[in-house]
């Protein structure tokens, strides 16, 4: 396996390239809607021969979802069925997968940061957006957040994950970048009170918890 984590420095949003060597197949996870990152990843695939098979959108702000059609063209979309945009993508649902070199990723529906947020599991790693921070949860950047039904995302779906699943989130948090599910259901300050109105409360407008 061939495996990337990129960061733009300005924003803290990260990116990921996941590649099997065996089958030069290779996908790409929340690629900023920028020239220079998609410059920087076809020179990798290029460098590697690989095959950019999918790209998977934890969740989808704006035209976002246009401009990367753009900038990797025929290369298919992959986003939640409740995402708004021109560019076609495939719709996914919870418990979908999405096959790739001889096995398949699982789609998991973790909707609270945009309402079409998903999670993708691989193995023994989660990419799951902004749902899931390292020692934090995500802001509300907008109207489309909706602190509740992230709560129960986490709760309800992340945390019955195995305690050695790795997180990787859709952004640095504080410098971290990597976590465990067994160490966010244990430290996690966000999610620690376990009471969904608790954390209603305290996040508006913004939480109150250490974010980045």
């Amino acid at each position: 396996m061939y495996f990337r984590q990129f960061l733009d420095p300005d924003s803290g949003i990260l990116s990921y390239l996941v590649a099997d060597e065996a089958s030069r197949q290779a996908f790409i996870i929340d690629p900023g809607p920028d020239t220079c990152q998609s410059v920087v990843l076809r020179a990798l695939l290029d460098e590697r021969r690989l095959q950019l098979t999918a790209i998977l959108l934890t969740h989808i702000h704006g035209d976002s979802a246009d401009m990367l059609g753009c900038l990797y063209p025929g290369v298919p979309l992959h986003a939640g069925a409740a995402s708004h945009g021109r560019y076609p993508w495939a719709a996914l649902q919870d418990e979908d997968r999405i096959p790739f070199a001889g096995s398949t990723l699982r789609v998991i529906a973790t909707p609270g940061h945009t309402p079409c947020s998903m999670s993708y599991l691989w193995q023994d790693r989660l990419f799951c957006g902004h749902a899931l921070l390292p020692g934090t949860c995500s802001r509300a950047e907008d109207g489309d957040c909706d602190p509740g039904t992230l709560f129960d995302s986490v709760i309800r779906r992340l945390f019955l994950l195995p305690d050695e699943t790795l997180v990787f989130p859709g952004q640095d948090a504080g410098g971290r970048s990597v976590s465990t599910i067994g160490e966010e259901r244990r430290h996690n300050p966000a999610f620690l009170a376990r009471s969904r109105d608790v954390f209603v409360t305290a996040f508006r407008p913004y939480p109150q918890y250490p974010s980045p």
